[in-house]
């Protein structure tokens, strides 16, 4: 019996499979600080990690304080970072209609804590409208995306389908 090209085709490509998924870049899972250890993803942009060093302190309502993070990504651009966010919620008398992220770079993770209220970038970020810089330097690109993260909102919202999947 001869054979056909559908004979040939499915134990190729079934033997090449292997060899096709080890060659796949690994794509690291973001964290949700609420799950998060140090040396966990927080947030990923583009090659940028931003890393948990110093866990948050939770503050009042929903604010956090004094976290420390290191982006990881780029050679030779290890950097170290505190930062603040003060989250809000729409609605909750006595608070802005924004979430609020700022933060410093510093020489490594010893350093979160030391200097309240020290910042070189920060980042308004209204619940409509565009987000606004305040601080003396322009804020790192990864700055939103982690004010997501630590204010659990958007696809870090803790009632979102993809976050109460226990699997």
């Amino acid at each position: 019996m001869a054979r056909t090209s559908a004979d040939w085709l499915i134990p190729g490509v079934l033997a090449l499979t292997p060899l096709a998924s080890g060659c796949q870049p690994k794509v690291h899972q973001e964290t949700p600080v609420s799950k998060a250890q140090p040396g966990d993803v927080l947030v990923q942009i583009d090659s940028i990690k931003v890393v948990l060093t110093e866990p948050f302190q939770p503050g009042t309502p929903n604010g956090l304080f004094d976290g420390g993070v290191k982006t990881e990504g780029r050679p030779g651009e290890a950097k170290h970072f505190e930062v603040n966010a003060i989250c809000s919620m729409p609605g909750l008398p006595g608070w802005p209609a924004y979430d609020n992220i700022y933060g410093r770079a510093i020489k490594d993770s010893s350093e979160v804590g030391t200097k309240g209220g020290e910042t070189q970038w920060q980042l308004l970020i209204p619940f409509y409208g565009e987000a606004q810089e305040k601080g003396t330097e322009k804020s790192p690109e990864w700055a939103w995306r982690l004010a997501q993260n630590l204010c659990r909102k958007g696809d870090f919202d803790d009632n979102s389908k993809k976050n109460s999947d226990p699997t």
